[in-house]
């Protein structure tokens, strides 16, 4: 028996600065799920500095209609997939857009998939990750069709949203196509840990995949997946600021639910303004004794990281805004 229309209906509530995306029943294949309406359900929002608050929708497969929007096919592209329980107009979305379009001419793409990662539904949301990636893949061959080249996309993922852009990845180059890089913000651990390359993010989903591990073995993934795989505060799984009488210190309370976890897309949006605002280097061991490595610039983590880098790199940083310890 299918739920009610109620049931499927999406609402949101906040959580100190987060606002919390919640349904009475889970969109899937389940008996008693929501089906699955790639209309509702999956919408490409597009920002640009002509309308930089105010999305215009991409229409998947009608290229009039993509015309008829402010998509510039001469601009860099950005494709943005947030987290579990997460909306479009939620923090990370809104920073990381604001970030890009303030840095230059974007064309950023926020993907709201709102209602396939709705809480409590982890474990369903967990399985839309391959559905979404399998749409993305559509998304990108449609911007293929309009002259846009996989090659040239940046798709940046935050949690569940870095997952889903690695099966996306996975599924375009089983079609023939290689995305240009994959961001991944604390890649998802719950769900995925015991899988192997075929099941999570991985180097190989894009021609250039980095990934930002703040929360490691909790939220996030501990091992390193991609061509190059970051560590801040070096890979500990408490970031400095997170305990509780930081937030206190720096007013930060707002962050405390899952305040390393979302550290990732903080620090990379910082980045996307400060590329240089994060120095890191490389190590096979940084913790532990003894140390086989002392700092040295190698690269920077975030918006400056750019191939050949691979490798496990570490920084530090600080415990609260700016976090960059390089100044702009």
């Amino acid at each position: 028996m299918l739920p009610s229309s109620s049931a499927c209906r999406l609402t949101t509530f906040f959580i100190g600065v987060s606002e919390i995306c919640f349904m009475s029943a889970p969109v899937g294949p389940c008996y008693y799920c929501c089906p699955h309406d790639d209309v509702q359900d999956i919408q490409y929002k597009l920002f640009t500095r002509s309308n930089p608050t105010t999305f215009e929708l991409i229409s998947v497969g009608n290229r009039a209609s993509l015309r008829r929007t402010r998509f510039n096919v001469s601009n860099p592209t950005i494709i943005y997939l947030m987290g579990f329980t997460e909306a479009t107009t939620g923090r990370s979305t809104t920073t990381l857009r604001d970030a890009y379009l303030s840095r230059g001419e974007y064309n950023f793409v926020a993907v709201d998939w709102a209602r396939l990662v709705a809480f409590p539904w982890y474990i369903t949301a967990v399985r839309n990750t391959r559905y979404m990636g399998a749409r993305l893949a559509d998304f990108v061959q449609f911007l293929e069709r309009a002259e846009v080249r996989a090659s040239s996309l940046h798709v940046i993922g935050f949690s569940l949203g870095a997952e889903a852009a690695g099966f996306g990845g996975k599924e375009l180059r089983r079609r023939g196509l290689l995305l240009g890089r994959i961001t991944g913000l604390d890649p998802a651990y719950p769900g995925y840990g015991l899988t192997n390359s075929d099941g999570h993010l991985v180097k190989g989903d894009a021609a250039f995949v980095d990934v930002l591990h703040t929360n490691p073995g909790v939220f996030g993934f501990p091992r390193p997946i991609g061509d190059v795989d970051f560590y801040p505060n070096p890979g500990s799984w408490v970031q400095p600021g997170c305990w509780v009488d930081q937030l206190v210190r720096n007013r930060e309370l707002g962050f405390m639910y899952g305040c390393s976890h979302n550290r990732a897309w903080r620090l990379y949006a910082e980045s996307v303004l400060n590329p240089g605002g994060f120095p890191a280097t490389l190590c096979r061991q940084w913790r532990g004794s003894p140390r086989l490595c002392s700092f040295r610039v190698d690269g920077y983590m975030g918006f400056g990281a750019r191939p050949p880098l691979s490798g496990k790199m570490y920084l530090e940083t600080n415990e609260s805004p700016p976090f960059a310890r390089n100044g702009p």
